[in-house]
């Protein structure tokens, strides 16, 4: 067999693997047992497969990235677009832009994205359901994850550090006094939703503060209908939080509007603190107090990183964390 023609499915099949095994093993991932690395290496040995020239699906001549999203109903994904249009167009890039939702799950989803079109690389926006369809789209085209990435996986990515942000705003309310404070938060597949859980909740323990289940909500998508459903129902409570972190400020807004159709204050009888910082927090009544991160720069210097290892392919991977900051506004201050 020709070496040239070598593939990854060649390798899996001889060494009776996944492609996603032998995807790690040439990618220098550890989590793979030792007697698999080793039947897969020998099958690389006897086809004569050089690693160093893999059969990719990207076309290392193309100027189309392919973005791929969770989908277009949070705000936040906007300026991160923005972001990454204004990287690519000024090094002469298309952006393709992928709604993924639940629908892209399967490496072969992809392959035949990539088949059939001219992509140069993969912009990651959206969660990836496992760990294997990461080792084959590393494996077959340049990939950079954006905000959302995998962890315990060694991939590119731009991203804030959720769990610091999380916790500086929860501080932030048992500062001005707060005793009981619940959490709005998004379906935990996400990584940032799980992060920010776990700021909220350390801030919660170290503070010796109650953490109570009740006060604590996952929505499915960042929907403002089904927030302001959810904050009716925990600001309701017999015994209600005095004051509600949102991981988003589409569900702050919704806590804001609630509280409101209740009779109760913002702030007075209910601090509300969101994340992001997008234009919503400053057009809601009262403005809304926030974690900002940097929306525009992580979708700029995501599509710079992928552009770099689209021309070097060979380049290690970096993972980059953006600063956040607390903006506060009046749904905080008395």
């Amino acid at each position: 067999m020709n070496d040239s023609k070598i593939t990854i499915e060649d390798i899996a099949r001889r060494a009776n693997v996944s492609i996603a095994t032998v995807s790690r093993i040439i990618n220098h991932k550890d989590n793979v047992k030792p007697a698999t690395r080793q039947k897969v290496l020998e099958a690389m040995e006897e086809l004569k497969f050089s690693p160093q020239k893999p059969a990719t699906l990207s076309d290392s001549n193309s100027k189309v990235i392919l973005m791929c999203i969770p989908g277009f109903d949070n705000p936040f994904n906007s300026p991160v677009i923005d972001g990454v249009q204004k990287s690519a167009h000024a090094q002469g890039y298309d952006v393709l832009i992928l709604q993924s939702r639940d629908f892209y799950t399967d490496s072969s989803d992809y392959t035949n994205i990539l088949k059939n079109n001219s992509i140069a690389g993969i912009l990651i926006l959206a969660s990836v359901p496992h760990s294997e369809l990461l080792d084959e789209l590393t494996f077959r085209c340049p990939v950079v994850m954006c905000s959302e990435y995998a962890e315990n996986y060694g991939v590119s990515y731009v991203s804030i550090d959720d769990v610091a942000a999380a916790k500086k705003a929860v501080n932030y309310l048992i500062s001005t006094g707060r005793k009981k404070i619940g959490f709005m938060n998004c379906n935990m597949h996400f990584k940032y939703a799980r992060h920010r859980e776990k700021g909220y909740l350390a801030a919660l323990q170290e503070a010796n503060m109650e953490i109570n289940p009740a006060w604590t909500t996952h929505l499915s998508t960042i929907n403002y209908s089904q927030a302001f459903s959810n904050a009716l129902h925990i600001l309701s409570l017999p015994n209600r939080p005095d004051a509600i972190f949102a991981c988003s400020d589409v569900f702050a807004m919704s806590a804001i509007n609630a509280a409101k159709q209740l009779g109760l204050k913002v702030p007075e009888d209910v601090s509300v603190v969101g994340f992001d910082n997008i234009e919503l927090s400053t057009m809601s009544r009262p403005t809304i107090t926030t974690i900002e991160q940097p929306c525009f720069q992580l979708g700029y210097q995501s599509c710079e990183l992928l552009i770099e290892k689209i021309k070097n392919p060979n380049m290690e991977d970096k993972q980059i964390i953006l600063d956040t900051e607390l903006i506060v506004r009046e749904s905080t201050t008395l």
